[in-house]
């Protein structure tokens, strides 16, 4: 598994996890907890893009 897919992976479980208690307890992380499984769920999507890109320009 490459870097950004574990990233993702780690960022979409903390993000979950804020958003859990944010939603149980207080509703001020989630200013935090959504932008975080939205960028996790971002890297994993996109994973490898930039070795393409990288190929494609040489």
């Amino acid at each position: 598994m490459r870097s950004p897919a574990r990233w993702g992976i780690a960022l979409t479980a903390i993000g979950a996890v804020i958003t859990a208690v944010a939603i149980l307890v207080l509703p001020f992380p989630l200013i935090y907890g959504v932008p975080l499984i939205v960028i996790g769920l971002a890297l994993i999507i996109w994973r490898g893009r930039e070795e393409t890109i990288e190929a494609i320009r040489e």
